[in-house]
């Protein structure tokens, strides 16, 4: 890990999954004050000078070490993989994707996607559309029972009871399961 930054100053904290926006911020600071930032922001402009070349596969390289050791090893095996722990950018972005999506307006932005669903006359557009918000509701980590998220998706189709409480009975009772989005979603 890179030694450039003085004793003074805090590290970020390691990022467990709960903390991201405040270690987003410190790592930024961490990686300016260690002038590894651009590396994780940019790719090299194309040159054939060597010395540019090898000073920036150093920078790169002390970047992901500097970025591996503030994570969570539980986070380190949903972010690593063998092209993110060889290029600080994909590493980077990689960590974004994953915990800024998990931030308090992005879940409730989410949620109020799923709430504002409705049916469009086209069914498949509508499974393509729940089958989306979905995996993201999961990614994020929202967690709702599933047979309530099934009733939700049923309800997003037809507010008639009758209709309702005939495909809820006829795939239990077809699939000898309890109900769940995905299986609702297979049988429309």
């Amino acid at each position: 890990m890179p030694e450039k930054m003085g004793n003074n100053i805090n590290h970020p904290p390691v990022i467990d999954g709960q903390n991201y926006p405040v270690w987003s911020i410190l790592i930024d600071i961490e990686l300016s004050a260690c002038g590894l930032r651009d590396v994780c922001r940019s790719e090299l402009s194309p040159t054939t000078d060597f010395t540019v070349i090898n000073n920036w596969n150093q920078l790169n390289v002390e970047a992901v070490q500097l970025m591996l050791s503030r994570l969570h090893p539980e986070i380190i095996v949903t972010v690593v993989n063998s092209n993110t722990v060889k290029n600080a950018k994909l590493l980077w972005n990689k960590i974004h994707e994953k915990f800024a999506y998990q931030t308090v307006t992005n879940r409730g932005r989410t949620w109020v996607r799923w709430e504002c669903l409705r049916f469009n006359g086209n069914i498949e557009e509508y499974v393509k559309e729940c089958s989306k918000i979905l995996f993201d509701i999961a990614e994020i980590g929202i967690v709702m029972p599933p047979d309530i998220m099934a009733y939700s998706l049923l309800g997003k189709i037809s507010r008639d009871s009758n209709a309702y409480d005939h495909v809820i009975v006829s795939m239990v009772l077809t699939m000898n399961s309890s109900i769940n989005p995905q299986l609702v979603l297979e049988k429309l």
